[in-house]
């Protein structure tokens, strides 16, 4: 390669980088090693790492740990699924067709919505594309009432979004940590025609329990005389928890225009935040209106079922001014394990899953609160999670349980400026009384060690 380039070393291959930043010195690496002892110092550095599956943990905040059937690591993995991206003659993959209408046709089935596209990158993008969404149907406003409980890094992807966007989005208060109907009320009036949708998430990013049923009654959702979805009024994009859908009512029961949400708990693992998909299921009459890809079944020439690409409107097909959205792929693999998930535990096994989640995370709310000094932050009702105000620093209460080898809650200051000693518990069908218990004896500990050095 040097006498091609017409160099007679290394360092002259190298010249045009600054001396300054370079090492100087030769790299410090390990002696050579063998394969079985590479695996091991590997396993050992591992083992190091601090893991939610070994400990108990209660972080959750949008990523949960739950139980994720073997068959689903198994069946995933195989070749057939694990190799197959976005195959652009898509028709030829009938498996990943399959796979994908097997999965629209459960996500509508979950949400009590009509139809789903093929998954989205994550509920905060899955969020823009709905904004997007209503401002193509809704056909005028350029407001979005954004309630506050929603989840912080949704709201930042949609003001990234909306950053070169004549769309502005208005941040509607909380009150006892839910949305303040009563302000939206006001912004709606305020606004009039200008709002094209509100944006609720239920749980929200409390874990508190929105009363949805109300919001839809307010912005008048539901069907006209002719069965068709009003347009004359502001759209709602609900966010919704997928697993609390087994034990409340879900989006459809409450006339939402756009349903959305994170899939992370359907079969995929925590993995540090990601990979995971969006979900995104609306009605019928905008399914022209909708990003990203569906899925349809048809018949052959010869009358055998077969599944194609009902609708792909992506800028790669079509002008780009006419594209509904920029999205070009899907989380094909991760809404594929969505699938097996849904699938394999069915309406009923969903349904156990979050009774058991709330189950517990009562349980722990009582034995929590009854600790000196530890408050509960609101008094409405909550799905799985649920925000204690401490009598320390939330984040130096983490780091301490940390070093005793427990996953503390999330230290709401992250977020919310002011709520600083406020800490958000998560619990899943994972957690046990036991895991309850020691958190609770860990805190008392932590808590009556800091009162007696405030008090000496």
């Amino acid at each position: 390669m040097l006498e091609a380039l017409g160099l007679d070393s290394i360092e002259e291959l190298f010249r045009c980088i600054p001396e300054k930043i370079r090492l100087g010195r030769n790299l410090d690496l390990p002696k050579l090693a063998s394969e079985p002892e590479i695996i091991k110092e590997m396993d050992s550095m591992a083992a190091r790492n601090a893991r939610m599956d070994n400990r108990p943990s209660f972080l959750g905040a949008g990523s949960y740990l739950r139980f994720i059937p073997a068959a689903i690591d198994s069946l995933s993995s195989r070749g057939e699924f694990n190799t197959a991206y976005t195959p652009y003659q898509a028709e030829v993959s009938q498996g990943t067709l399959q796979a994908i209408m097997e999965y629209q046709t459960m996500l509508c089935q979950l949400t009590g919505m009509e139809i789903s596209n093929a998954s989205m990158y994550d509920a905060g993008t899955a969020l823009a594309e709905a904004v997007f969404m209503a401002y193509a149907v809704r056909r005028k406003g350029n407001k979005v009432l954004v309630s506050e409980a929603v989840h912080p890094e949704y709201r930042k992807v949609l003001d990234t979004y909306l950053a070169d966007h004549p769309i502005e989005a208005i941040t509607i208060g909380l009150e006892n940590d839910l949305t303040a109907l009563d302000s939206v009320a006001r912004s709606l009036e305020e606004n009039g025609d200008d709002v094209l949708a509100v944006i609720l998430q239920n749980p929200n990013f409390f874990g508190l329990i929105e009363p949805m049923e109300n919001a839809g009654s307010l912005l008048g959702c539901g069907r006209g005389e002719d069965n068709a979805p009003r347009l004359d009024r502001p759209l709602l994009i609900s966010i919704v928890d997928p697993i609390s859908l087994g034990i409340l009512k879900d989006p459809g029961a409450y006339g939402a225009d756009i349903a959305i949400g994170d899939g992370q708990q359907l079969g995929n693992p925590p993995n540090l935040g990601g990979p995971t998909f969006g979900f995104f299921t609306t009605l019928q009459e905008h399914v022209r209106k909708v990003p990203g890809r569906i899925v349809g079944e048809t018949v052959d020439s010869d009358g055998k079922r077969g599944y194609v690409l009902t609708f792909q409107t992506r800028e790669q097909h079509i002008r780009r001014e006419r594209a509904t959205s920029n999205i070009c792929t899907n989380q094909g693999l991760c809404s594929l394990r969505g699938a097996m998930y849904m699938a394999f535990l069915g309406p009923e096994g969903i349904r156990k899953v979050a009774e058991a989640s709330a189950r517990l995370a009562h349980y722990a709310h009582g034995v929590l609160t009854e600790i000196e000094g530890v408050e509960a932050t609101s008094t409405a009702a909550f799905f799985q999670e649920f925000s204690l105000r401490l009598p320390a620093e939330a984040g130096t209460v983490y780091r301490t349980l940390a070093e005793r080898n427990i996953g503390g809650g999330l230290p709401l200051g992250r977020y919310f400026p002011g709520r600083e000693n406020e800490m958000l518990f998560a619990f899943t069908e994972l957690s046990t009384k036991e895991d309850i218990d020691t958190l609770a004896a860990e805190l008392g500990r932590v808590f009556s060690k800091d009162m007696r050095e405030a008090n000496a």
